[in-house]
């Protein structure tokens, strides 16, 4: 494998048991699979062969994860209320990573689950994008971005300092997709239709 291939690379998915406004969201069906379980194996897909962590607090998730062999760490209650930051999230799993497992990931990517359109071809194109831009900056970034150039949240690429910042970005790219978020269940029943027709 090319050796730029085998930068470290730590994808980050949260996934929180209670949903308010969708209940069980993360766990919803896709083509026979709970979604983060969908989002997660497709992403495996990635030539760049990221290391995939589930982020979560719920024990029926931790469960999932068992059942289909997908690597989790149990986040602290804390960290799972409906006023925490996705960020902060990020940045608990890449710390204990590194501290209790000695893993320094040089580009770290959160992804969210209830965008269940991103795939292996899309992400490895915005990885791909990353790599090229403002090089040898040890803070940057690239986020996802839908039609109307609105951030999305499906996917945020970051360096590994990128991370622990506390302030602002100044060296940041875009990537565009066409993907939906899922927040109500007439958003899951179009994304679910969308991928199932796949």
């Amino acid at each position: 494998m090319n050796k730029k291939l085998k930068e470290k690379i730590l994808i980050i998915i949260p996934a929180r048991g209670n949903s308010k406004r969708l209940k069980n969201k993360n766990i919803l069906p896709i083509n026979g699979l709970p979604m983060f379980v969908y989002v997660a194996k497709n992403i495996k897909k990635s030539k760049y062969k990221p290391r995939i962590i589930i982020s979560t607090e719920d024990t029926k998730i931790l469960e999932i994860c068992k059942k289909h062999k997908i690597e989790f760490l149990k986040r602290p209650k804390y960290l799972s209320k409906d006023n925490v930051e996705k960020q902060d999230v990020i940045v608990h799993a890449t710390k204990y990573l590194s501290e209790k497992k000695h893993f320094f990931p040089k580009i770290v990517i959160s992804l969210q689950v209830n965008t269940p359109q991103v795939n292996a071809y899309d992400l490895d194109k915005a990885i791909k994008f990353f790599k090229t831009i403002f090089k040898g900056k040890k803070v940057k970034e690239v986020f996802a971005i839908d039609k109307n150039n609105l951030q999305n949240g499906a996917f945020r690429i970051m360096t590994y300092k990128t991370v622990f910042q506390k302030t602002l970005s100044t060296k940041v790219g875009v990537f565009k997709t066409n993907y939906l978020d899922i927040h109500y269940m007439k958003e899951y029943l179009i994304v679910k239709k969308i991928l199932e027709k796949k």
